[in-house]
This record gives structure tokens, C-alpha cells and sequence, in this order.
């Protein structure tokens, strides 16, 4: 076989014209296709969710219940004039230092991801309504 009948094989006028049409059609979404394409990105998002409200639930519920029996024995030391109310105090603080910026992380991520899409989806329903009153 000569090198013109592989050449010609490979760069098939026919060919070539198809697949670069096709590579641009490709290239270029229509509106329809990026509705289809965010519908099916929220389905994949779904797990990811769960897996973050697992998290924020886990981290603020320990958090939480260390805070809440650290007051009740702080409570009882006070009642009953304990000594040793200094070391609750103490207790407050790892629980502050170690926990409280994780959780703040996880709670500010889990609300913060479901209040910027809302603005985003204002935002853009607010371009869409001055696009079609410009048309």
C-alpha cells in the first residue's frame, strides 16, 4: 500500500469534515442541553449532601454535648463550692480550641453552599428577565 492511499485514509475529506462538525457541535451547548446537563449533575450531587449533613450532625452533636455536660458539671461545682470549677473553665476552652473551628468550618460550608446557589439562582434569574425584556 502506498503512502498516498494511507494518507488518504486518514485524512478522509468526508471523515474530517464529519468529526469537525461533530467536535464543534460538541463544543457548543444549547440551553436544553445545560438544563439536562445540571439535572443530571444534582442527581450525582445527592451523596455528597447526605455525606455533609452526616458530618455537620456528627461534629456539632459532639461539640454540643461536650459543651452541654461541661455546664452541668460546671453547675454542680459551683453549687456545691467546689475547688476545682477552674479546671471546668479549662475544659470550655479545649473544647473550643479543638472543636469550635471544625465545626464552625462544617456548619459555614453546609450553609453557606445552599445560600450562595440561592443567590447565584436569583442572580441569574434576574439576568435572564433583563435578557428577554432586551430582546
Amino acid at each position: 500500500m502506498g503512502i498516498g492511499k494511507v494518507l488518504g485514509k486518514v485524512f478522509n475529506p468526508e471523515k474530517l469534515g464529519d468529526s469537525l462538525i461533530s467536535g464543534i457541535d460538541k463544543a457548543i451547548l444549547t440551553k436544553e442541553e445545560k438544563m439536562d446537563y445540571m439535572k443530571e449533575m444534582l442527581v450525582l450531587y445527592q451523596p455528597y449532601k447526605l455525606a455533609q449533613r452526616i458530618l455537620a450532625i456528627m461534629f456539632t452533636g459532639i461539640f454540643l454535648l461536650i459543651h452541654f455536660m461541661t455546664a452541668m458539671a460546671h453547675f454542680y461545682l459551683v453549687v456545691t463550692n467546689d475547688e476545682n470549677v477552674s479546671r471546668v473553665i479549662e475544659l470550655y476552652d479545649w473544647n473550643n480550641k479543638l472543636l469550635g473551628y471544625p465545626v464552625l468550618t462544617i456548619i459555614g460550608f453546609y450553609f453557606a453552599g445552599g445560600v450562595f446557589e440561592g443567590i447565584a439562582t436569583k442572580v441569574k434569574a434576574k439576568r435572564d428577565k433583563k435578557n428577554l425584556k432586551e430582546e
